[in-house]
């Protein structure tokens, strides 16, 4: 008995989570699972990836930033040349091209997770995901001035290593916006990064 009325609740949590979910995500997720799986394996955070490709575009590959952010993956165009060098296999750079955007943030992604700290998977994924969105030079930066490096939530990223107030604000913000706000609409697509709730 109490084991079905809990999986009553999961899939009525399930269903409203998915309610929340862009129906343009559906779209993507076969590409999205492959590339994912390709690059890190069956354990791959595709409900990260999903999540932040939501807050980057919402799903949409045409789009263009006020900051010259393009496609679903909101590369600028210094980030795009970045890329191409790191992963000359993905070809010419193309925002636009929603299998090309996927393709490179994911493995950006997975390159930023490599370059930073962390105590644990969650951790490490906030640190380059604020990398993402500000620059890899501004989490190191605040890595090296914070006692307690491995430590993002709640401790690293409240330090400002010399972004402007606004900026810095933003990008502080956009882990858990990422983690917190979006990726349980993702639930059931695999790996899940960060369980419980951050405010």
């Amino acid at each position: 008995m109490k084991i079905a009325l809990f999986a009553a609740i999961l899939a009525l949590f399930g269903m409203a989570v998915a309610a929340n979910m862009p129906s343009a995500a559906l779209k993507y997720r076969p590409i999205l699972t492959r590339e994912a799986h390709f690059v890190q394996g069956m354990d791959a955070p595709i409900p990260m990836f999903a999540a932040q490709i939501e807050q980057e575009s919402g799903w949409r590959p045409g789009i263009t930033a006020w900051d010259n952010g393009r496609g679903l993956a909101q590369f600028m165009d210094g980030t795009t040349t970045t890329i191409v060098q790191l992963y000359p296999e993905l070809g010419k750079g193309d925002p636009y091209n929603p299998v090309w955007a996927i393709r490179a943030l994911v493995r950006y992604d997975v390159w930023l997770i490599g370059r930073v700290q962390g105590q644990d998977a969650c951790q490490k994924a906030a640190a380059a995901l604020k990398g993402y969105n500000a620059g890899l030079g501004y989490v190191r930066r605040a890595q090296k001035e914070s006692p307690r490096p491995a430590e993002w939530f709640d401790f690293t990223e409240y330090i400002n290593a010399h972004q402007s107030a606004t900026n810095y604000e933003t990008s502080r913000m956009y882990p858990r916006r990422v983690l917190f706000n979006r990726q349980p609409h993702y639930l059931g697509w695999g790996t899940y990064i960060c369980g419980g709730i951050k405010l």
